[in-house]
This record gives C-alpha cells, structure tokens and sequence, in this order.
C-alpha cells in the first residue's frame, strides 16, 4: 500500500479499504496504520462470513492443509498424531471463495514432508475440508482442480501431482481398498 501498489480500487466490496482482522509487524506498519482510512480492522463475524466473502469478486482463499486425501478431504489440523492448528477460517474462505464470481478456492501445500507424502489414500487426521467443498489443490507437481469431478477423476488428478516417488504406493493402497472410499 505504502508504494501505491494496493489500491484497493477494483473491489466489488470495501473499495479503496483493505480490510483485516489483526495487524502483526513493525512500528512501521502499525505507524502506517495508525488513523488510516484506507485501513480497517473488523471481527471474524465480518471477515469470515461466506456471505462477505461470496460478494468479492474474484476471491483467492489460499490456505495450506496437513494432507489431502484422494477424494479431495483437507486435514489441516493433525499431523503425526500432534494437534497443529484449528480450523480458523479455512472452511469459511474455501466456501466463500467457491461461491465468488470468478473466485478460486485453493489448497497448495508440498507433496511430501519428512519423507510423507501428503497426499495421502486415508486421512491421518481429521476432514477440516469436507469434500463436497471441492477445492483446487496445488503441490510443486501440478494443478489438480477437483470442482465438479467425479471421485475417480479426484483420485487421477491427485494421484498426478503426488510426488513422483509415492505414486505408486498410493495406487497400491487403492488397489487393495486401503483408501478413502473414494468409489463408494
């Protein structure tokens, strides 16, 4: 905002304001903030809402997630038996990024951690992202866009962008039934 780069100007919504719920920086920032107008701090009741965030046109939600399991479930809050995080927003910025003219729900996280992959054929954690709010995953092997997919096509366009080195133990878990019940 400083160098003029936001403006804020082509927003359906709040034009000319970014809108946030806390501020976390330098006395700079907070500086900057300070009496601003262009600047607004609200509750989660305004920053949350699907139906706030429905009415932005062309809404990002980019959130990260633990795992994403073949069908296209999010766990984004247990990883290796450790709790490690809260849903937060991420149901309510998915949804309402679904809902947004031209908006795009996306969950980009890498392929593997500590060895893992995190795509995975069952969830290790619980489903923060239920699958019927298909989103748009992303790994550094590619694009899987899930909306409007069958759930065998879920699991080919997930399986492409696993890590190269998991795919076929994810395939074989498949093949046992060892997965989601994507095909059921």
């Amino acid at each position: 905002m400083l160098s003029g780069a936001i403006t804020n100007q082509r927003k359906t919504l709040d034009r000319g304001i970014s809108i946030g719920g806390i501020l976390m920086g330098s006395s700079l920032l907070h500086d900057y903030a300070h009496h601003n107008p262009a600047i607004q701090l609200r509750s989660t009741r305004y920053t949350h809402d699907a139906h706030i965030l429905e009415r932005i046109d062309q809404l990002v939600a980019i959130n990260s997630a633990v795992e994403v399991d073949l069908s296209g479930q999010v766990n984004s809050e247990l990883a290796a038996g450790s709790y490690v995080g809260a849903i937060g927003g991420a149901v309510d910025f998915i949804r309402g990024a679904r809902r947004s003219k031209g908006g795009l729900p996306i969950i980009a996280l890498p392929s593997t951690a500590g060895g893992h992959s995190r795509i995975v054929a069952r969830l290790n954690g619980p489903v923060t992202i239920a699958r019927s709010d298909a989103v748009i995953v992303v790994t550094e092997y590619g694009v899987a866009d899930l909306r409007g997919t069958t759930l065998n096509q879920r699991i080919t366009k997930l399986l492409d962008i696993a890590h190269p080195e998991h795919r076929a133990a994810l395939q074989a878990q498949l093949d046992k039934g060892d997965a989601c019940s994507a095909t059921a």
